[in-house]
């Protein structure tokens, strides 16, 4: 089969996948199993489509329906960068969906109605969305995603956090919808009345050229509407709430896919749509700037979360900014030096795709620490590497690759980030800056984890409720963490493995002979990199030494332990002669960093927050109470109205006393009404 006929037989897999385990929602193991089953059939689909692209090359698109009047047509193709895309969402919606199904038995009272089938089409709708080349149907399945996953943010329906969260991210997220609208609408003006990808780019061709201002009008609602999915500061206010509110799995799905979405679509509109134009200018610094804010303002606001799942979810806010700063810094220097151009675009789209790996295996792992302990809270929990080991290596080796330790993958990706803004600042200064930026906060993402790894995993056992079994999780919620670490683990000792496909789906979108050949800028070599933007080799990266230098010290560390014959003592601590249980001289989370926070508080007049993050005052007006009891429509007309019928239900309800005369009475009262009724419409 073709790609593009591999990507039809993804969706309609995970349609009919969604259908047939609605059908067993009562056998919640069984119906988990079933929709596992249907997702792994469409990820394979999914997966095969991609990898045929890389080994093959793109073939020709394919046109399923067409709406002549208005110039679209569902029209489905396969390039590289949808080619990528596809495999990450197939490997995520493998591991996420395995991970559902003993998850959810944690929550019994809700149904599996609401969620597998809702998962499937979830995932259905972002592969539409990725192989649609028709902007009109891909605002459609776009759409479809949306609201999939509105639903899975509200899944807990008693949690009222969780349905004001909900609440928050459809009003935001259709907002951003309505720019991506408005912003396809003008294209198709301009293009030719047509909804087509290739119409699109010559919309923002002839707006460049004949109104440049309307253009910034329409790559501005472009970036408000992606970057508002991709969670960037500060668009994405709502993924801090959104993201804790849904189950751990659709969230892990969330951060491997829907986020990444908002990235694939800036990159559709400044590398497809916007040829080389000075415009470039201009949009790669505002992008690069904002994801620069960003970095900054998720980080370092996680720094100060309690809740583990809060924790990751503004993390996301501050990777997604790394991602951003790449795909702004390529699309800042295409007009000046397409080899800078091409590194940094290559660094931001790989380390997306790190990050879909390790936040996905985070929140895993966050996912599985509350499945066994009941929380979420880090300051009620410690010790759990001893009972739940295997979580806590995925767990570490999420945490290092988030970090940029060598040799995990975070560190390659991130590496080359570093390369282009400091080898941009000789053009840019301020490249530069963004660059030193980018640089602190990788310090504090390592403080970050270290708190959530060692919080969480290190020290003495504590749970909230010591009569609770904790132990390690089921296989099939360990397996998925194991392979997203597995996969952290590969991109940091052979990057090349990703940065090819990387660059691939880069240079597919532009011009023939726009960017230079891949061995020109990274290397011929398979073991590392080799950056040569056009002036020599720049820097180098083989992975390799390190990791048999740390293989080499941890075997001689062992050698040495067990040639020493050390009797293992395990005895109390001894608190210097003092009588204190092992909570008064626990270390919480909330503690960690604190002389760090009480420097990021920030106080404007009488109001004062803690961290950098914004968060509006609560106005207070009491003149104005009447105006809120007037919009108060549940005081002055719904209550009141369900108070009346309850007394009318009420009343009737004692019409029915048992007796059969009284009965046989109401009958004929009935009848007689009826008749009357009936003349009386006769008569008229």
């Amino acid at each position: 089969m073709s790609p593009t006929n591999l990507a039809v037989l993804s969706v309609a897999l995970f349609v009919v996948g969604a259908a047939c385990s609605a059908v067993l929602v009562r056998d919640r193991i069984r119906c988990g199993y079933l929709a596992f089953a249907f997702t792994l059939a469409a990820a394979v689909a999914a997966g095969a489509a991609g990898v045929r692209v890389f080994v093959s090359g793109p073939t020709d698109a394919a046109v399923l329906a067409r709406i002549g009047d208005l110039g679209a047509s569902l029209t489905v193709h396969v390039d590289y960068l949808s080619a990528l895309f596809l495999i990450v969402v197939a490997f995520i919606a493998t591991v996420t969906t395995l991970f559902s199904i003993r998850y959810l038995e944690a929550h019994p009272q809700e149904s599996a109605l609401r969620y597998y089938p809702i998962l499937l089409l979830f995932f259905g709708g972002i592969v539409g969305v990725i192989c649609t080349w028709d902007m009109l149907f891909f605002l459609v399945f776009w759409e479809f995603m949306t609201l999939a996953s509105y639903f899975l943010v509200v899944y807990y329906r008693s949690d009222a956090v969780a349905l004001r969260a909900g609440l928050k991210y459809f009003i935001v997220t259709h907002v951003a919808t309505a720019c991506l609208i408005a912003a396809a609408v003008i294209l198709y003006v301009h293009g030719g009345h047509s909804f087509s990808f290739e119409a699109m780019r010559v919309g923002v061709t002839n707006l460049a050229v004949h109104a440049p201002g309307l253009l910034h009008v329409v790559l501005g609602l472009f970036f408000v509407g992606f970057a508002t999915k991709a969670g960037i500061f500060p668009f994405g206010d709502w993924l801090p709430d959104a993201y804790p509110a849904a189950p751990a799995p659709a969230t892990a799905a969330f951060a491997g896919t829907m986020t990444k979405l908002g990235i694939y679509g800036l990159i559709r509109v400044f590398f497809q749509f916007l040829p080389v134009y000075d415009t470039c200018l201009v949009w790669g610094g505002i992008l690069a700037i904002f994801g620069a804010v960003s970095i900054a303002m998720g980080t370092l606001t996680a720094l100060l979360q309690d809740d583990s799942k809060r924790l990751l979810s503004f993390s996301v806010v501050g990777q997604m900014g790394y991602i951003l700063l790449g795909v702004g810094l390529g699309v800042y220097f295409r007009p000046l030096v397409p080899a800078l151009a091409a590194l940094a675009a290559v660094g931001g789209l790989f380390h997306m795709v790190n990050d879909t790996c390790y936040k996905s295996c985070l929140f895993l792992s966050a996912g599985a620490v509350e499945y066994r302990t009941g929380t979420r809270d880090l300051n009620l929990i410690g010790g759990l590497a001893g009972v739940m080991p295997l979580t806590a290596v995925a767990a570490i080796v999420a945490s290092l690759a988030i970090s940029g330790i060598p040799p995990f993958s975070g560190f390659s990706s991130k590496w080359l980030l570093y390369h282009a803004a400091f080898m941009g600042g000789k053009i840019a200064p301020f490249t530069l800056v963004l660059g030193l930026i980018a640089m602190f906060v990788a310090i504090a993402t390592l403080a970050l984890f270290l708190k959530f790894v060692t919080v969480t995993f290190f020290g003495k056992l504590r749970t909230p409720d010591p009569e609770r079994e904790v132990r390690e999780v089921p296989l099939s919620m360990v397996l998925p963490q194991m392979a997203l670490a597995a996969v952290c683990v590969l991109f940091g000792v052979a990057p090349m493995l990703a940065v090819k496909p990387v660059y691939a789906g880069i240079a597919g979108l532009l011009t023939s002979g726009e960017l230079p050949a891949f061995a020109a800028v990274f290397g011929s070599g398979s073991a590392g990199l080799a950056l040569n933007t056009g002036v020599g080799l720049q820097g180098a990266w083989i992975p390799w030494p390190i990791l048999i230098a740390l293989a080499a010290t941890a075997a001689l560390a062992y050698v040495i332990y067990r040639a020493g014959s050390a009797e293992v003592l395990v005895s109390p601590v001894w608190y210097c002669g003092e009588e204190h249980t092992d909570e008064e001289t626990a270390y919480l989370a909330h503690s960690l960093y604190r002389p760090f926070k009480d420097m990021l508080r920030v106080r404007i007049g009488p109001y004062e927050t803690a961290g950098i993050y914004p968060r509006l005052p609560r106005l207070r007006a009491p003149g104005f109470a009447w105006l809120r009891r007037l919009f108060d429509f549940d005081q002055w007309a719904y209550y009141p109205f369900i108070r009346w019928g309850a007394r009318m239900v009420g009343r009737f309800s004692e019409t029915h006393a048992g007796i059969a005369q009284l009965y046989l009475l109401w009958m004929v009262i009935g009848t007689v009404a009826a008749v009357a009724v009936l003349l009386w419409l006769g008569g008229h």
